[in-house]
């Protein structure tokens, strides 16, 4: 394994002259022990752990062999790929600017060559590489760290986010890949850090980071319930159904509790969030309509005790299609849409159920909110009437004959408008 600064010392790699700045503290380095090096592109090898290609990544864990184009280029050419296919135009972007001015902006990169920022101009140096033969170099920051070394490592997810989240815009990430990239770091198998960590570091709140690593944990558990394999987060990337498991996972993590047997009902509110999920995929709703039916569930039917009775009518139908999907063996969601269009009966007849409850949920709660605005206008003058008919600080010496009159009109509408709703009630009633 190569040592960049190593080959610094020995005078191979040459300093720009930059001086970088650190954009936190970090313990056992400074600003001024460090410098921007202009580095050979086969020393240099893309992080199989950045955030903001996680996704992409994860689809060949067990196939990678993160290594630079002095041992075997096919890892680097893999990633390039990935990340060309993740935001092409930006990549043009970053590629056409190089070309014309140079890089403007230096990376950050580990000694043994492995780049911890500066994925999209490491790539634009490569195409521009392979177009022209020329000989370029990527400008970075060597720093004296390892990902063999666990206390280092945590070092390294620090700099990278307050780089890539703090430094640099935080659009830079796509939103299933930064709720994956909070999920590994601060939950999953092996965390390095706490949630409160990751919040101080990237500067996004608690309450939002826990909004992502629920919506993590249910985009996983959909994977899992769909019989896809647990790295295929295309899936959630192309249906377009992010969004979907942050409401849930939000939802479910307020509304139940740790007990068994909410556990339990917690589990089958869950499948019955993914039956909604892949109705909505069949129909083709998306987006923000497709956000709002998912909390107008949690909102009508499970904050409100129903979902129990919902859970026990859509049961077998949820069943039926969970075990379809799973007997076909999909792998993206081509495949999964393809499933879909066979179970129509299936999804139809739960979609039946779905609108049913959804209907009779919403008009339960328009009936309350028309009560309710009826008891605000009896209040409002059951009020008047304790004030001898005046509201505030008015006074009868206030008003003139006129406009007693034209109270007294007022009120003789609403008697005779209330007795005649009275008078409907009763018979609707009976």
């Amino acid at each position: 394994m190569i040592s960049l600064i190593k080959l610094a010392n020995e005078g191979k790699i040459e300093k720009t002259g930059a001086k970088p700045k650190l954009p936190i503290k970090v313990e056992g380095v400074s600003s001024e022990t460090l410098d921007v090096y202009r580095i050979p592109l086969e020393y240099l090898y893309y992080n199989d752990k950045n955030g903001r290609i996680s996704t992409g990544i994860a689809e060949y864990e067990n196939q990678l062999n993160p290594t630079s184009d002095l041992v075997d280029p096919s890892y680097n050419n893999l990633v390039a790929k990935i990340i060309e296919n993740i935001n092409p135009i930006a990549l043009k972007r970053t590629q056409k600017s190089i070309e014309h001015a140079g890089q403007q902006v230096y990376g950050w990169i580990l000694d043994d060559g492995r780049v911890i920022d500066g994925n999209r101009r490491l790539t634009a140096l490569r195409n521009i590489h392979a177009k022209s033969g020329r000989t370029v170099y990527f400008e970075a920051v060597v720093l004296p760290f390892s990902y063999n070394n666990d206390s280092e490592r945590v070092k390294i997810k620090q700099l990278e986010l307050a780089i890539q989240m703090g430094v640099e815009e935080r659009e830079g990430y796509d939103s299933v890949d930064l709720a994956l990239d909070i999920y590994r770091t601060t939950y999953g198998e092996n965390p390095i850090m706490t949630l409160a960590d990751y919040s101080n570091i990237s500067h996004m709140t608690k309450g939002k980071l826990e909004d992502y690593r629920n919506g993590a944990i249910y985009m996983k558990k959909f994977l899992e319930f769909i019989g896809a394999p647990k790295t295929s987060y295309s899936i959630i990337k192309e249906s377009k159904t992010w969004t979907q498991f942050q409401v849930i996972g939000k939802t479910l993590s307020t509304e139940f509790s740790n007990d068994p047997e909410s556990q339990v009902r917690k589990n089958e509110t869950m499948e019955s969030f993914f039956g909604i999920i892949l109705h909505q995929m069949h129909v083709g709703v998306v987006g923000n309509t497709a956000r709002n039916q998912i909390r107008d569930f949690g909102k009508y039917i499970v904050k409100t005790g129903g979902s129990v009775e919902f859970n026990e009518r859509v049961q077998d139908d949820i069943e039926d299609l969970a075990e379809a999907i799973q007997d076909a063996e999909i792998v993206d969601y081509a495949d999964l849409s393809k499933e879909l269009t066979n179970q129509t009966e299936v999804i139809a007849e739960f979609g039946d159920i779905y609108n049913t409850y959804m209907q009779d949920a919403k008009n339960g709660e328009s009936v309350e909110k028309f009560i309710k605005s009826i008891r605000d206008n009896v209040k409002v003058f059951q009020d008047l009437n304790e004030r001898n008919g005046l509201s505030g600080n008015l006074r009868y010496s206030e008003v003139s004959t006129k406009q007693l009159k034209e109270l007294q009109r007022y009120m003789r509408d609403l008697n005779i408008a209330s007795k005649e709703l009275f008078e409907k009630y009763g018979k609707e009633y009976q």
